[in-house]
């Protein structure tokens, strides 16, 4: 026997062509979830997303919902930044496989964890695809996701080497690889996630604490102390924040004031505040769901008796709606149901209440839901039927809709203060409290210049 016949060969090659298509998949994951996180820190900060389309195509719903809220707040990363772990994790594995083949080494433990991996991100997609659906809004992005997550799984069961489950004695290489780097992308990603800003402390941190009355001021009748003076406010805000309320601030000063078209009809606090709020909204519109919930939030933390709020309603359906184009039968729908009950609560102790409960409920809102809360307080439901069949509802949602074009309105929601159109933004409504109403007000000058307006800058709607 010849000596080269006597030589031990060497070990096969494994096959690269699935690991460099996980290698593909996983950097394309990660890729779309750094951009649905640079998306989401867009929408804490105040702006508006590209995928915030409509109310039923829309990634805000889906990532402002209780759900992801508490991924975040137990995680301490929100779920766009899961996606980046995952995506990481599964590039890692790729990589190793693809390094351990060109060394001739064994690549069980990579193409186990691959698998391992794949079918995390299947168990995901079922779970996350179930809690976005259970909001009522589509998320485009995270269908783009889900698609990559699926192509992994697939083939990472079928394009891989070998059984599909580790063997007995495979289990600890296996993990220790899979876990060792998902917990070191982990923590790579917390201190990034901690500083993203979560969705029920988005306005309550921009905002100063609520006022505190002085001992005894309850039975006293003494006015509670301001929350913080103006100076203090913009003096506390980073430069990105001061940026946006300088942005809201020129386009609030280049729109024209314009005299009340109608008298309020339902106002929270004094006919006299020196600064007037009036908010045009739709109930199935996300941003005027944002918007209540910061006006909600905005009327405990300024000093009493320095702000009205007047909310008046803007259907986009033109079944109720005159100037918004008529697309289908004049059936009830679900915007028109809404504003007719809102309007018939008007004179209702609890109207602010019940209009809350009703935008809280928006992603699962319907004509019988609405009539539901709206009936649930000091109004039955014998009267509310009563009321939104009237003429004199029809006048009113017909009022409504008047004044908002008067403002040219290009999309909901509309704020005006003190007949100024203004961004929906509660820090600038607060900051223009502070000032008394006085966009010129000193203490502004600390706020930076502000950046061009984009063309139409004066309409502050969302174009829903």
């Amino acid at each position: 026997m010849s000596p080269k016949s006597s030589s031990k060969a060497p070990p096969p090659t494994a096959p690269v062509r699935g690991a460099l298509a996980l290698l593909v998949l996983g950097l394309a994951e990660s890729g779309l979830a750094i951009f649905q996180w640079m998306q989401l820190l867009t929408l804490r900060g105040g702006g508006a997303t590209v995928c915030g389309l409509s109310e039923t195509v829309n990634c805000e719903t889906v990532w402002n919902s209780p759900f992801a809220s508490r991924v975040h707040e137990v995680l301490g990363i929100p779920v766009a930044g899961l996606g980046v772990l995952w995506g990481l994790v599964a590039v890692g594995l790729s990589a190793l496989y693809l390094a351990w083949a060109r060394a001739g080494r064994s690549v069980r433990p990579a193409a186990n964890g691959l698998r391992l991996v794949a079918l995390a991100g299947a168990v995901s997609v079922l779970v996350f695809g179930l809690a976005s659906f259970s909001t009522g809004a589509v998320c485009p992005t995270c269908l783009g996701t889900y698609v990559l997550v699926l192509a992994f799984a697939g083939v990472a069961w079928r394009g891989l080497p070998g059984p599909v489950a580790p063997a007995s004695g495979e289990w600890g290489s296996t993990l220790q690889w899979t876990v060792g780097i998902t917990i070191a992308a982990f923590l790579a990603l917390l201190l990034p996630g901690r500083a993203t800003p979560k969705a029920s402390d988005n306005i309550s941190a921009l905002l100063p604490p609520p006022p505190v009355s002085s001992q005894g001021s309850e039975s006293s009748g003494q006015a509670s102390k301001p929350p913080a003076s103006l100076e203090e406010f913009l003096g506390s805000l980073s430069a990105d924040q001061k940026q946006f309320i300088a942005d809201g601030l020129a386009q609030y000063r280049a729109s024209s004031p314009l005299p009340a078209v109608a008298p309020a009809r339902k106002l929270y606090g004094p006919p006299d505040a020196p600064v007037k709020i009036v908010e045009w909204t739709d109930s199935k519109c996300p941003h005027c769901k944002a918007l209540v919930e910061e006006l909600s939030v905005l009327k405990k933390r300024v000093p009493e008796g320095t702000m009205s709020l007047e909310a008046r309603q803007f259907p986009l359906d033109g079944a109720c709606n005159p100037a918004i184009p008529r697309r289908g039968p004049d059936a009830p729908s679900v915007r028109c149901t809404a504003a007719r009950a809102q309007i018939c609560l008007e004179g209702a102790s609890d109207y602010w209440e019940l209009r809350e409960k009703l935008f809280a409920a928006q992603a699962f809102l319907d004509t019988e839901r609405v009539l539901e809360i709206a009936s649930s307080g000091s109004v039955s439901r014998m009267q509310l039927d009563a009321c939104m069949s009237s003429p004199a509802t029809a006048a009113k949602l017909q009022e409504d809709s008047t004044y908002a074009m008067k403002h040219h309105i290009s999309g909901t929601p509309l704020v005006v203060v003190n007949g100024r159109q203004a961004p929906p933004s509660a820090p600038l409504l607060y900051a223009l409290v502070m000032a008394g109403g006085n966009p010129s007000a000193p203490a502004f000058n600390v706020l930076p210049p502000p950046r061009p307006m984009p063309a139409g800058g004066d309409h502050a709607g969302h174009n829903h």
